[in-house]
């Protein structure tokens, strides 16, 4: 691990501005500050580095020690460094190339991102976007892997910013041979006392509060529950009369990857709503490559669900329904 440093940039630009003016008093000027600051930093920079660095003459002002040659060719390719690191510091900000990593909770995943890289394929095709599929989008987000995640509204915790993309109705779905399958629509305590499949997640997740929240409104509850480890398996768990699950997303296909088939029933009670969107880090300019993708993804969740406000919504505190 390298040492901080004891001089500044600032101390470095003053003397390689000195070495161009040949006069502290004509460098304070075109540096807009006091004479006595910049031979002061100067003192301090021959101090730091244990050398002079400046022969000064009154009437003449000063020249360069050999030293003082020897600093000005290194100070001045640091300072170059410093200025191309500035543009590319501009170009990360300001480019919709190169890559962008963003964090996507995995329920959500096969609904909104296929066709948000296939729309950004088209229209910035130097984007490369890195999905992170994954139960913990917001972990993601806090060690500073994604720049942003897709998730749910109250994934949100303190220090992040929740930008909502849509609210879609809740679903169930059940086996064709359930009763409720013909109808289409049913409210949450016609599920009474029946299995309910979910995601394998931590019991103290948000995923579980949701849920229990949804049953507690209902007043109702259910009777068992089946936690696997994705989607899929849920999905083929209901199929086979194993139970029935609750979802936001409505499939396009209600056939299984084990050939079963399963129906979609609406959800009509009175329920806590729950939106989808993008969670980024508070107070932090998202780079335009991010603004590019959610404007993609933004689009694909017209498509796929009814659209809402473009606002953001700040979030204090929330747990994670992908933890």
């Amino acid at each position: 691990m390298l040492d901080r440093p004891a001089f500044s940039l600032t101390q470095l630009f003053y003397f390689v501005t000195i070495a161009g003016t040949g006069s502290i008093s004509e460098a304070a000027a075109r540096l807009h500050t006091s004479q006595s600051a910049v031979s002061s930093a100067i003192q301090r920079l021959e101090r730091q580095l244990g050398s002079q660095l400046l022969v000064r003459q009154h009437a003449k002002g000063v020249t360069l020690t050999p030293s003082g040659r020897l600093l000005l060719e290194d100070a001045q390719k640091i300072l170059l460094h410093v200025h191309n690191l500035k543009d590319y510091s501009t170009r990360l900000q300001e480019d919709a190339t190169g890559r962008l990593d963003v964090g996507s909770c995995c329920s959500i995943t096969p609904f909104l991102i296929p066709k948000t890289l296939a729309r950004l394929g088209k229209s910035h095709p130097e984007l490369n976007v890195a999905i992170h599929d994954t139960h913990a989008p917001l972990d993601l987000l806090r060690n500073g892997v994604c720049e942003l995640v897709v998730t749910y509204s109250f994934t949100s915790s303190e220090g992040t910013q929740f930008t909502e993309l849509a609210t879609p109705p809740l679903y169930a779905l059940v086996a064709p041979e359930h009763p409720l399958a013909k109808a289409g629509k049913a409210s949450l305590s016609q599920f009474s006392n029946e299995t309910l499949v979910v995601l394998g997640l931590p019991s103290a997740s948000a995923s579980r509060s949701y849920i229990q929240s949804l049953f507690a409104e209902s007043q109702t509850s259910h009777s068992e529950i089946i936690s696997v480890s994705g989607i899929e398996a849920m999905r083929g768990l209901v199929a086979a009369g194993q139970g029935f699950m609750l979802t936001h997303h409505r499939p396009h296909s209600m056939e299984t990857l084990d050939g079963g088939r399963v129906a979609l029933v609406e959800i009509t009670d009175d329920h806590p709503r729950l939106s989808i969107g993008v969670i980024t880090v508070s107070d932090c300019v998202p780079s335009r490559r991010a603004r590019v993708f959610v404007a993609a993804l933004r689009m694909t969740a017209r498509q796929v669900y009814a659209p809402v406000s473009a606002g953001p919504q700040s979030r204090d505190s929330a747990s994670s329904i992908c933890r």
